[in-house]
């Protein structure tokens, strides 16, 4: 009796070693087709969020060069990893790790600067201080400024709020960072795992 229990027990690891070595076998055939997605998803809330901060503030040669370069990288780039990752690359993976870290980097910054000066302006504009709403008139694009000087609205798609402008792009943002470290840390540990299986054929032929 005990020793049919053992039986059962060692079939039972058998069966469970021979079907993680059939799905690691597999992944020789079949591209990494999860992390790859969730990197396009990646790109296109990055591009999402980039989109709502260009046309929420006022064009300026060194800052709009700097955004829409920055955008670019994250696009060439992102699409390049997400091509590495599908083909199980360790390096594709751990650049898109890095890419979510800037994503998310860039949260504390275009959003909030949109932010602090679309309300300094709401402040300097309620306190009839023009000094102060032109410096920050400065800043916002016309598509918020129109609206707010009831003047004519040029963008229906998105919000008159500034403050809900950078709300939407910090949400785009953070998914995207998200997205970005998730698809790398799934491409990371599939890598890993095919690596090691293939270094064990190896090394037992």
């Amino acid at each position: 009796m005990i020793n049919e229990q053992e039986n059962k027990a060692s079939l039972n690891k058998m069966s469970d070693l021979e079907y993680t070595k059939n799905d690691t076998e597999m992944m020789r055939y079949r591209v990494n087709g999860l992390s790859y997605k969730i990197g396009l998803l990646a790109m296109v809330f990055s591009i999402l969020g980039a989109f709502i901060c260009l046309n929420s503030v006022q064009p300026n040669d060194i800052q709009t060069i700097f955004k829409i370069l920055l955008n670019v990288v994250v696009l060439l780039g992102g699409f390049l990893c997400a091509e590495m990752v599908k083909n199980y690359s360790h390096k594709g993976a751990i650049a898109q790790i890095v890419f979510g870290g800037i994503t998310a980097a860039r949260i504390f910054y275009y959003p909030l600067l949109l932010m602090i000066h679309y309300n300094g302006y709401k402040d300097a504009i309620a306190a009839a201080d023009d000094v102060a709403a032109k410096s920050h008139e400065k800043y916002l694009a016309q598509t918020i400024l129109s609206y707010e000087k009831q003047t004519k609205y040029a963008t229906a798609f998105l919000p008159a709020d500034g403050n809900l402008r950078a709300i939407f792009a910090m949400i785009c943002f953070a998914i995207s960072a998200i997205c970005f470290i998730t698809a790398g840390i799934i491409g990371f540990k599939r890598a890993q795992k095919l690596s090691t299986y293939m270094n064990s054929i190896k090394e037992s032929k």
